[in-house]
């Protein structure tokens, strides 16, 4: 089997079943080629044979030498490395800062108040010996990273401190010291991952927008926040690494930027309009996007949902899958089949990037 290959039914036999990072387990597929190979082509501007699926195309990481991914664990809690307090919250599962009790009062010494964390002290090589066991060498390694630069104001400060922290201009000085350091910390935290775990891709997670906006407005997030986004872009791809975004909210406004800043992918919620986004930047960046299917639709439904899909933003196979959480294992299939086929179509009319 290869990249010639054409799609057969048998690429639908489950091979193995394994764990995700998160949700349920991942079927394995009987795949031409191996799944971190049809996931590269993606990043490497060439045409996947089926739309990769990260959950199972990736070995994705969320390294627990780093205190913040042990806090913000299921069934973890307490402090991370800048000794802010976190809890989890079962009900909607995940966590979040101990409400009420801000580390950091006055961002202009935020000095006095915490200490950043230093990720040389980590416990990398146990870090290493505790995960190589699920890094399979058929899929590609994708280390997940905890909140970045605004979500770190906001962790330190809560978010009415931290989002009026960034347009006032008695405080824009201590912010930028404040970004600066978190930079450093998160460039270490990039070349130590190099170093130890190799990744393909590695992520930035920063949410910038609620259910109906951005938080803040473009020129802010120019002056505050994009030079430090592409300063560890750039950094990311100096190690020959991919660098994937995750963004939650409403922040259409903002691809640009996020395509300024050196950002391969992002993984956006729904709320935006991924086809538009698409059809402008698709050239340029990956989007993740998904057939848009209700809770108890029937199959002809999710058949219908899947076609639209793939008639609109799955039309070149280029784009990364989420298959939303109505029957997610049935709905990876049916679009890896769609996509399969898709290739084959693509291939024919010499529209496929090979």
């Amino acid at each position: 089997m290869g990249i010639n290959t054409k799609f057969s039914p048998e690429e639908l036999q489950v091979r193995e079943t394994i764990p995700a990072l998160f949700g349920p387990p991942v079927e394995i597929l009987n795949t031409p080629i191996s799944p971190k190979e049809n996931i590269l082509r993606l990043y490497e501007g060439k045409t996947p044979m089926w739309i990769p699926y990260p959950s199972a195309d990736n070995n994705m990481l969320m390294l627990d030498c780093d205190p913040e991914n042990k806090a913000r664990s299921p069934g973890g809690g307490g402090p991370d490395g800048w000794g802010v307090e976190w809890v989890f919250v079962d009900v909607v599962g995940g966590a979040m800062v101990k409400p009420g009790n801000p580390k950091v009062l006055d961002i202009n010494h935020w000095e006095d108040y915490v200490t950043p964390p230093d990720p040389d002290t980590w416990d990398w090589e146990g870090c290493y010996e505790r995960n190589k066991e699920k890094l399979r060498p058929d899929r590609a390694i994708c280390v997940n990273v905890p909140g970045c630069l605004f979500e770190r104001l906001i962790a330190v400060m809560d978010f009415d401190n931290a989002i009026v922290a960034l347009i006032d201009d008695e405080q824009k000085e201590a912010v930028h010291r404040f970004f600066r350091v978190v930079t450093d910390i998160h460039k270490k935290f990039y070349t130590l991952c190099k170093k130890w775990f190799n990744p393909d891709i590695v992520n930035f997670n920063d949410d910038w927008g609620s259910q109906r906006a951005e938080f803040f407005s473009v020129p802010t997030v120019r002056e505050m926040l994009l030079p430090y986004v592409k300063e560890l872009g750039d950094h990311v791809h100096s190690l020959g690494m991919y660098f994937d975004l995750h963004c939650c909210g409403k922040v259409e406004n903002f691809v640009p930027l996020f395509i300024e800043a050196g950002e391969n992918s992002w993984g956006g919620q729904p709320i935006n309009d991924k086809y538009a986004l698409k059809q402008k930047y698709g050239d340029k960046f990956i989007f993740t996007h998904g057939p848009q299917i209700k809770e108890g639709a029937s199959e002809a439904e999710i058949d219908e949902a899947i076609a639209y899909f793939m008639q609109t933003c799955g039309s070149d196979n280029r784009i990364l899958l989420d298959p939303g959480s109505y029957e997610p294992a049935l709905v990876r299939k049916k679009v890896y089949e769609a996509s399969r086929r898709n290739f084959d179509r693509l291939v024919a009319e010499g529209k496929a990037i090979l």
